[in-house]
């Protein structure tokens, strides 16, 4: 059915220019599954929701391979191929739920070792990364995959960055004898100065608009932290993990004197056990004054 339909709806626009200003069908129904390679190809699947109406259906690109369209029969359902400046097809009225397959080449681009998707598509949309990525960057922020599969987002719209083999560094802080292990994941060759009467860590940025993430052991600098890129506060994504290990993670936007202030830093008291003695002398004073009543 489908070069016979392809004829219909040629003969629909007669012109070309005419054509791409049409829809014919409405926006489908439909979640995109997104199955990364390494080398920055993805094969893509729609699963698109039956319906009673024609639908039209975008490509993700127009540069696609290896196409094929079934229905939960089994069967080729009946559709059209559509041009225009976003290219798809028109599937007709069908009582089954209709999967579409392809592959598209090279759609993801390495620049610096660092893979780079601006990915813009008006539907619900699941991400699987290549095997062993588990950090990776969203709209600029760093998120850790754990154990799950993929993420999802809704929408969808946004700047998908990663690395497949994270650049972690391990820095060694010192001070008097107690030894402090700063993990930095970061293509920056970086330096970590302590300074501890001023309770602050601080490095230099030799380049800009760069991912600078720190995993800093909590009892080396107490959170919640400061930042400041030459004297002037920055944005920052910061939480806790395992192991009592805060995740901070900045992208600096000029280069300059990143520092780092903290609560309390060693070997002062942690946070934790200055409210917890606070708390103790409250109880204290309490108890005494109940004494003496």
């Amino acid at each position: 059915m489908k070069i016979i339909l392809g004829i219909l709806i040629a003969s629909l626009f007669s012109s070309a220019a005419f054509a791409q200003e049409i829809q014919f069908g409405d926006p489908a129904t439909q979640e995109l599954s997104l199955k990364i390679s390494e080398n920055g190809d993805v094969h893509v699947i729609h699963e698109i929701q039956s319906s009673r109406n024609t639908q039209q259906v975008e490509f993700l690109s127009p540069d696609f391979e290896n196409f094929t369209i079934i229905n939960d029969e089994g069967d080729e359902p009946e559709y059209a191929e559509s041009g225009g400046e976003k290219p798809g097809i028109v599937l007709f009225p069908t009582r089954d739920d209709v999967t579409m397959e392809y592959d598209v080449k090279g759609i993801i681009q390495n620049k610096g070792g660092l893979w780079i998707w601006d990915f813009v598509y008006l539907a619900d949309s699941s991400f699987f990364l290549p095997d062993g990525v588990r950090l990776f960057y969203v709209n600029d922020s760093l998120v850790d995959l754990k154990d799950q599969e993929g993420f999802r987002c809704h929408g969808c719209q946004v700047m998908l960055q990663y690395e497949l083999e994270p650049t972690i560094v391990t820095e060694t802080i010192q001070w008097e004898d107690k030894k402090f292990d700063v993990k930095i994941i970061t293509q920056q060759d970086i330096s970590l100065k302590l300074d501890q009467p001023n309770k602050k860590l601080s490095f230099e940025v030799d380049e800009a608009n760069q991912f600078v993430t720190l995993i800093i052991p909590q009892d080396l600098l107490w959170s919640p932290y400061e930042v400041l890129l030459n004297d002037k506060p920055i944005k920052k994504q910061e939480r806790m993990g395992e192991d009592n290990l805060v995740w901070l993670h900045l992208k600096p936007n000029e280069t300059g004197t990143i520092e780092i202030i903290g609560v309390s830093v060693v070997p002062e008291f942690p946070l934790a056990m200055i409210l917890v003695l606070s708390v103790s002398m409250m109880v204290v004073v309490y108890t005494t004054r109940l004494n003496r009543r």
